[in-house]
């Protein structure tokens, strides 16, 4: 009786100890899964923040609105008075001649990879910015009409976005596609004056 009562207990304080280490497993398998969430959220928040492309540098992008991919690339980026033959005076009337306002030009190629044709300038366009700021400006759209033709599958198109800013003592600028919404997409462009 003894045995019995011997084995019993045995088997009893095994079974205690297996229920224990599953709990234990659970548990251990529970904290794996919040951390691997956690650093499947950071990485998000981390890959949102990268987005942030330099001169030369392609940019893929997804329309936020239509949902189609295309690229962008931004070849150069100058400060000037004077765009295709037109003054800053002449786009800014009353312009003083100390304001700081100039044309900020952007020159980019974008390629349509996805599998429909469309016209740039009607799917997307990109805002002009301080570093930082939220939404910034929109592009005069008469200095890219090449961004007013069908652009095929494969296709691509260059020529430059102009904007008419405040250019002053920034180190640098911001040129965004999709702005403020989660396919955002910047270039960050350096004052060439500086």
């Amino acid at each position: 009786m003894k045995r019995i009562l011997v084995l019993f207990l045995a088997l009893s304080i095994l079974m205690l100890a297996a229920c224990s280490d599953k709990s234990e497993t659970k548990n251990a398998s529970e904290e794996t899964d919040n951390q691997s969430e956690e650093r499947l959220e950071n990485d998000k928040q981390n890959e949102k923040e990268n987005k942030i492309y330099q001169i030369g540098e392609t940019a893929v992008i997804t329309s936020d609105i239509y949902d189609f991919d295309y690229e962008v690339t931004v070849t150069d980026f100058t400060i000037t008075d004077e765009v295709d033959g037109v003054n800053i005076s002449d786009q800014i009337l009353g312009l003083l001649e100390d304001d700081p306002s100039r044309f900020a030009v952007v020159d980019v190629t974008i390629k349509n990879i996805s599998d429909e044709s469309y016209i740039p300038n009607e799917m997307f366009s990109a805002n002009f910015s301080l570093v930082d700021e939220e939404a910034g400006v929109v592009s005069i759209e008469e200095f890219f009409p090449e961004g007013d033709e069908e652009l095929a599958p494969g296709e691509e198109v260059s020529g430059h976005i102009v904007y008419t800013h405040e250019l002053d003592d920034e180190e640098a600028y911001w040129v965004k596609y999709e702005v403020m919404s989660d396919n955002e997409g910047i270039f960050e462009l350096p004052n060439p004056a500086k």
